[in-house]
């Protein structure tokens, strides 16, 4: 039979253990952590592409067109989106302020429609396949010819919380 100080001694080292184990537990990271490494990811994603050729239809790092652009690089962090500028536009949840790692859409062309699309880079940039350099760029948006064309923003990642 165990004496009562027994009993507390033992009382306070299974709790000490139990507080240990707690301590053992690794944080999780929140849902903001997951999506700013998300959106991270993405750019690092397209910035890697820089340079590389402009492909009607392409969809990887051998050359892309500005919707296969963001298609690899959502694919990179789990993310599907349709596969044209036009679906992707009309699939994303419209933002009136982008973030890094969101994406931008334009009328570039006579048809009305969207017709280009964007990864937005931050301090007013964005990364895109470009048709008339024929390579992915990083440009600036306060150019007048995007101001023009631009429609809006969406995202498919959460502003996190």
């Amino acid at each position: 039979m165990l004496m009562p100080s027994c009993h507390a001694s033992i009382a306070l080292l299974l709790a000490g253990l139990v507080w240990l184990s707690g301590c053992a537990t690794p944080p999780q990271p929140s849902s903001r952590d997951l999506h700013t490494a998300a959106r991270q990811r993405i750019l690092t994603t397209a910035e890697r592409l820089i340079g590389a050729p402009y492909v009607l239809g392409g969809e990887s790092p051998g050359g892309v067109d500005c919707s296969g652009l963001v298609q690899y690089a959502y694919q990179k962090v789990g993310i599907q989106v349709p596969r044209t500028a036009a679906q992707q536009f009309q699939a994303g949840r419209p933002q009136r302020k982008v973030l890094p790692g969101d994406l931008l859409f334009f009328r570039t062309d006579n048809s009305g429609a969207v017709s280009h699309v964007g990864i937005y880079a931050g301090g007013g940039q964005m990364i895109h396949a470009s048709s008339s350099s024929r390579q992915v760029r990083k440009v600036k948006l306060n150019q007048r010819y995007w101001q023009q064309r631009m429609v809006g923003g969406v995202t498919f990642l959460s502003t996190g919380g």
